[in-house]
């Protein structure tokens, strides 16, 4: 973890948050797309007959990590 960069985007955020009045998102359309996004490539990974379990998982995490979800730290074996 970098202090300074999690300086600056806490720094950014707060500076958009307070700077945006009128802008509305519906945050309900935003997490249903991408939640069916991801539950599409998970089940296309658990179809794929030609991974092993392990690399079944890799793929997951992978997927989580392409839409900055956190898989937790138990796939971390370092």
């Amino acid at each position: 973890m970098n202090i300074k960069t999690e300086l600056i985007k806490s720094y950014i955020a707060e500076v958009v948050c307070s700077n945006i009045s009128d802008f509305e998102i519906d945050e309900s359309k935003v997490a249903d797309t991408t939640a069916v996004k991801v539950l599409g490539e998970i089940q296309q990974v658990l179809k794929d007959n030609k991974l092993d379990d392990f690399e079944m998982i890799e793929e997951i995490v992978l997927i989580f990590e392409k839409y900055n979800l956190n898989a937790g730290s138990c796939h971390e074996f370092g």
